[in-house]
């Protein structure tokens, strides 16, 4: 920039500041009383000799906030709340896992339902069971009651019996992981209501289920004491295991025996 052009530039701003300086002399006497305030607009003069500033952006409102979608509250299983009749209703039109398509019945439970002795636990309901919408009523049933018998124990007075699934897995395959997490709460409440003594289990499924060990053998389950929620449980061989193979009867009665002894029943014969 030239001399001159330097020398135009400082004029231009000088004259702009005298008349900035005469806009604020003509403001300054003015009279400021309220009404006289209702008279005049400010908003030219204060615009030169304050420039606007660009106001920073504000929080939005909390009512203008688009609303966050709540987490659905996590449902407690309504099955552990029932009573029995209610639970008994329930289970009749379970559609939970895949065995309702191909069940005749539900096979819910059987026997004393009040503080029974034992409580008999096994894997899932047979062909005979499935018809008739009882439990262990077949050939495997019929042996279950000679072993109850043994160490003085029956279905009619002082035992409950009931199976981890409540429907039949077709051609009585062991239940699958699902089926038995579908049924998982009725057995759970059933042993809640029942309250029994002591519980039995019958078979690989319903003693791996019960004592929380899937990978266990039958063989190093059976004879043993556990505890399930503070009630001592016995595991031993399923009646259709043992018509199906003979020599395991020699151990399901070492086990019956040493459950009779531990509930103080008397034991005598042989299953």
């Amino acid at each position: 920039m030239s001399d001159s052009e330097r020398r135009e530039a400082l004029a231009s701003a000088l004259e702009r500041t005298d008349e900035l300086m005469d806009s604020f002399m003509d403001v300054l006497k003015q009279d400021f009383g309220p009404k006289q305030r209702e008279k005049h607009d400010f908003s030219d003069v204060s615009a030169k000799i304050i420039p606007e500033e660009k106001q920073p952006e504000t929080e939005p409102a909390a009512s203008m906030l688009p609303e966050t979608p709540e987490a659905p509250a996590r449902t407690e299983d309504d099955r552990i709340r029932m009573s029995y009749a209610s639970l008994l209703a329930d289970s009749a039109t379970c559609t939970r896992c895949g065995l309702c398509s191909t069940r005749h019945s539900v096979v819910f439970g059987t026997g004393c339902k009040d503080r029974p002795v034992v409580m008999v636990i096994g894997e899932g309901p047979g062909e005979n069971e499935d018809l008739q919408g009882l439990p262990f009523v077949g050939k495997a049933g019929v042996y279950l009651d000679k072993w109850l018998a043994a160490i003085s124990l029956s279905r009619d007075t002082n035992v409950y019996i009931t199976n981890t699934v409540k429907c039949r897995p077709p051609q009585n395959r062991d239940p699958y992981p699902d089926e038995k997490s579908a049924c998982n709460a009725y057995l759970k409440r059933q042993i809640q209501l029942v309250n029994p003594q002591a519980i039995l289990c019958l078979g690989k499924p319903a003693s791996t289920l019960m004592t929380g060990q899937p990978d266990a053998t039958m063989g190093a389950l059976r004879g043993r004491f556990f505890f399930y929620d503070g009630i001592p449980m016995m595991c031993t061989y399923h009646p259709a295991a043992v018509l199906r193979d003979l020599s395991l009867k020699r151990a399901v009665w070492e086990d019956l025996k040493k459950l009779a002894r531990y509930l103080g029943l008397p034991a005598g014969g042989s299953n």
